[in-house]
């Protein structure tokens, strides 16, 4: 009798395989997780300086408040008609205004924190800056941030700090 034995993969040599399969996909899932949050907070840096420009603008024109009511609310960025506007963070100001959102789909936000009569406001590093523009260069200040992965958690949040000199990481904020 001639018996050929035929060859195949044991049940082992399967097992191995989807072994070393399983944590090569573990591995390129987790980086490719990392890719996407750093291509997000480098998405939202880029917007929170896109909305500084016009932001800025106004501030050394000293016209921040006509633009944003001078009430030191967080208030919502949008854009009507091209052109950037502000409101509450949950209604539009108006039907054409559209909310500016962040990479994880939350409206941009903006404040303005008017200070003790005749002493400015106050910027993000806790000094006052004045607002008459033969003071300063940048006679009025702000905050822009993202509220980032969580809306409850600040340290992922992504901020515009230092008066401009820092955007990025709440976490990473290196104090004015």
């Amino acid at each position: 009798m001639n018996h050929k034995r035929q060859r195949g993969f044991t049940l082992i040599e399967i097992m191995l395989a989807v072994a070393i399969i399983s944590i090569i996909a573990a591995i390129a899932t987790s980086a490719y997780r990392g890719y996407i949050a750093e291509s997000r907070i480098s998405t939202g840096i880029k917007d929170i300086r896109q909305i500084e420009l016009t932001l800025n603008d106004l501030a050394m024109e000293s016209r921040l408040d006509e633009f944003d009511g001078d009430s030191g609310n967080v208030r919502g960025v949008y854009l009507e008609n091209g052109q950037l506007t502000l409101g509450d963070t949950g209604t539009p100001p108006s039907t054409d205004a559209e909310p500016w959102l962040d990479p994880w789909g939350r409206i941009y936000r903006y404040q303005r924190t008017a200070g003790a009569a005749g002493s400015g406001v106050i910027t993000d590093g806790g000094g006052n800056v004045s607002n008459d523009p033969t003071n300063s260069l940048m006679p009025q200040s702000y905050d822009l941030f993202s509220q980032g992965v969580s809306a409850s958690d600040t340290t992922d949040d992504l901020v515009r700090g230092c008066n401009g000199e820092f955007i990025g990481l709440q976490s990473d904020h290196p104090g004015c």
